[in-house]
């Protein structure tokens, strides 16, 4: 399976050039690798301030233990899958989009050079992570589509996963609807909506028995990157 048909992608890595102002606009897979995960596990770990509170056992029978959410939490994302010869789109700061075929194998250097890099490199920077999920409810907790509640998962629209909150559970924050965060993927946004962050890890095996694909791992923290490039005169 070399993949240069295969089109159904619903998983994508984003290059931070992809956001650049004044590139101009860009829709469809310009300045992004689509990848073909098996498997997606996402870990949400809080950071919860726990502390015994001295003598409590000595007084009540019972120790007493105190904890402060300080609103503080990792999140991380770990995909494995399968990399496919395909044809990667980049379009550099004044210059045409330029469409290329990669085999599988030039395609696990080309991230690994990517991840090996800084985010003060725009072109090889991959700051988004977007995994797009089937989804039946809006943002005010309604369905989408009064059929929707009962459509089969494949005949859903798609959102990309995101950790924020419905407008309907944002009450008392200040975070507004989110509408935008709950809208129906079409592929043709000029700004997508992913998980912001960087690549802890890329891992790929090169095997006889998945030639011509390559086998990899991948683990994306989320985090708010500082970009600014203060080489860049």
């Amino acid at each position: 399976m070399t993949g240069e048909n295969f089109s159904n992608f619903q998983v994508f890595l984003e290059l931070q050039r992809r956001n650049d102002e004044g590139i101009g606009i860009q829709t469809g897979n310009v300045n992004r690798i689509p990848l073909m995960a098996d498997s997606i596990t996402i870990n949400t770990s809080k950071t919860v301030m726990n502390m015994g509170v001295p003598f409590s056992g000595a007084v009540t029978g019972e120790s007493l233990n105190l904890a402060f959410d300080t609103g503080m939490a990792s999140k991380t994302v770990n995909l494995s899958g399968t990399l496919l010869g395909q044809t990667i789109t980049k379009k550099r700061d004044g210059e045409d989009a330029k469409s290329r075929k990669l085999t599988a194998f030039e395609l696990a250097q080309l991230i690994h050079t990517y991840v090996d890099s800084s985010t003060f490199q725009d072109d090889q920077s991959l700051n988004k992570l977007i995994i797009l999920i089937p989804s039946r409810v809006n943002q005010a907790f309604e369905y989408r589509d009064a059929a929707d509640e009962d459509k089969d998962l494949l005949q859903l629209p798609k959102i990309p996963f995101t950790f924020k909150n419905r407008g309907y559970d944002n009450v008392f924050t200040s975070q507004g609807s989110n509408e935008e965060f709950y809208a129906a993927y079409t592929g043709s946004e000029a700004d997508s909506i992913g998980l912001m962050g960087f690549i802890r890890s890329f891992n790929t095996t090169m095997t006889g028995m998945d030639f011509p694909a390559v086998q990899f791992t991948l683990d994306f923290e989320e985090a708010f990157v500082l970009a600014e490039n203060f080489l860049d005169g």
